[in-house]
């Protein structure tokens, strides 16, 4: 699935700055494109066919609005001072884009430029799996959804850990807690399904991929 149409690293950082994406958010970010990538590779080793290049640039640009999914954004932690100006283009993009998730946002941004990146972020969404025109479905798409899955903050850990957080966390995008278990239970299996195909295929034990053994590896 090669696309010319790509950001280069550089590029990435670029677009990260320019929406003041918080450090908090950077990090996990490139945690993410990181165990993406690896996992990647590690398939294409077993013959499979994988645009590393698209899936780092998606990776490193997945949450690049994800404030908008924020009750309240913490200012305090994108960038020390930051001037009020910088503030009210953040609470402008709120407002322009306060009907979408973060999701949806990235791929408005980005589509024009970087359509294949901007449908891969898209369809990272935690609902997505139920989403029978926006699921995600190459590799690519796969790795990106599960990679984030897998990635609590900025540090890589079991997939029933993260989903505990992120459910705990994330509550009020479901609108209710009672809502928020009916979801889960219908789309937290299909993750474990994506595990399951993922691991199967590379054979490795998903709990021994770790930060540590990325770096060994």
């Amino acid at each position: 699935m090669k696309d010319c149409s790509l950001p280069t690293r550089k590029e990435c950082l670029a677009i990260l700055a320019e929406y003041h994406v918080p450090p908090h958010i950077v990090s996990h970010s490139q945690i993410v494109a990181k165990l993406a990538v690896f996992l990647a590779q590690r398939l294409i080793e077993k013959g499979e066919e994988i645009d590393t290049e698209l899936l780092e640039k998606a990776g490193l640009l997945h949450d690049m609005m994800r404030v908008l999914d924020f009750k309240q954004p913490d200012y305090s932690r994108f960038v020390r001072n930051l001037p009020e100006q910088e503030k009210a283009k953040w609470q402008r993009l709120r407002a322009k884009y306060k009907t979408m998730t973060h999701e949806d946002a990235a791929y408005d941004i980005l589509k024009d430029k970087y359509p294949a990146p901007a449908l891969t972020i898209k369809r990272h969404r935690y609902m997505a799996l139920l989403d029978e025109k926006d699921r995600p479905d190459t590799w690519e798409e796969k790795l990106l959804y599960y990679s984030d899955m897998r990635v609590m903050h900025d540090k890589i850990v079991p997939l029933k850990q993260r989903l505990a957080e992120g459910h705990k966390r994330n509550i009020h995008m479901h609108g209710s807690a009672a809502q928020s278990k009916i979801n889960t239970a219908k789309v937290d299996p299909l993750i474990y399904e994506m595990e399951k195909e993922i691991f199967e295929t590379i054979g490795l034990d998903p709990l021994d991929v770790t930060d540590e053994f990325i770096d060994s590896y």
